[in-house]
């Protein structure tokens, strides 16, 4: 009878034993299953080309990809420090700025910091420098909370972007619009530069006698024509002191009552600051012209070309000369009189 009880327990304890045998061997195998998928995550963590940091609330790392090692400039190969690091240390051995490169962040203004404190942070761009990265690099930067199945925050994640290519891409177009708009400046510059060599051309002042310019002038003659013509023109009489100008219209094919106009406006202007003014060259088709069109140009001298224009103005420099040097002569001799 005892020995048939020990026999039935030895039975129970072998089927027992046997059935913990089991459980042990499925255990292994799980365990073993859930450390190579734990491997595969953690393989695929690593392989993501962005980069992860996750902590608990006083700053203990919870997980962290090579990814964002790398972007945080943490020596390859080394594992987070296990101990917890508040957020008061962080700018220890790394220094983090705003966009401008210059302005430093406010620790816990930084987006992994307002994460622990209960803020969900989209796209800050922050720019670290430390002594793995010493000269610097662009993240772009998003945080939130960590919760657990109640709602109690346990920590914070912050996922980083590198954004270096793209800031770099950045820098490069703004050079290019400096560039471009020195560039504009430039070719601005010249074009005005140009112009004025243009209008010079198109207008050119001659000094063809000693108090005489001669002022040719071609093709078409507007309103603004006009005016820079009678700007440089009396400019130039000003500078030389010239008794004489010479309107030289050989160049002129077409003229109109808005066209002679403008010359005599000219030829006042010229008057008003002491000059006198010949008008010389005028075509037979002009002349017709100004004749139908009933314009008179006073008592203005008109000559057959710009030979006999300046010779008219010799003479009457002489003469006036002359004139002069009587007057003089005869101031003297009343002076030694009296």
């Amino acid at each position: 009878m005892e020995e048939g009880s020990r026999g039935s327990e030895i039975e129970r304890l072998k089927a027992e034993l046997a059935a913990l045998q089991q459980k042990l061997e499925e255990r292994e195998r799980s365990e073993a299953s859930l450390r190579a998928e734990n491997a595969r995550l953690r393989s695929l963590f690593d392989q993501l080309p962005v980069g992860v940091w996750a902590t608990d609330l006083v700053g203990n790392v919870l997980m962290a990809n090579a990814e964002s090692q790398r972007l945080l400039g943490v020596a390859e190969g080394t594992e987070p420090s296990p101990k917890a690091l508040p957020v008061e240390e962080w700018g220890e051995s790394t220094v983090y700025l705003h966009g401008d490169k210059s302005t430093p962040y406010l620790l816990e203004e930084l987006p992994h910091a307002r994460a622990l404190r209960g803020e969900s942070v989209r796209t800050a761009e922050v720019f670290l420098r430390n002594e793995n990265l010493p000269e610097g690099a662009w993240h772009e930067v998003h945080a939130a909370p960590l919760r657990d199945t109640s709602g109690t925050q346990t920590g914070a994640v912050s996922v980083f972007i590198s954004s270096e290519s793209r800031k770099n891409f950045e820098e490069e177009v703004a050079l290019r619009n400096k560039e471009l708009v020195a560039s504009e400046s430039e070719k601005s510059e010249l074009i005005a530069r140009l112009r004025m060599a243009v209008q010079e051309l198109s207008t050119p002042i001659l000094t063809l006698w000693e108090d005489v310019l001669a002022l040719p002038v071609i093709g078409v003659v507007d309103s603004r024509r006009s005016a820079e013509m009678m700007e440089r023109l009396l400019d130039e009489i000003v500078r030389s002191q010239s008794r004489f100008v010479i309107i030289d219209l050989t160049g002129v094919e077409v003229i109109d009552t808005s066209t002679a106009d403008h010359f005599m406006k000219l030829v006042k202007a010229v008057n008003l600051i002491g000059a006198r003014c010949v008008l010389t060259g005028i075509r037979p088709a002009v002349a017709q012209t100004l004749v139908d069109l009933d314009v008179n140009f006073g008592q203005l001298e008109t000559l057959r070309n710009l030979k006999h224009g300046l010779r008219y103005c010799l003479r009457w420099l002489d003469a006036e000369d002359a004139r002069q040097n009587t007057v003089s002569e005869g101031e003297a001799r009343r002076a030694r009189w009296s």
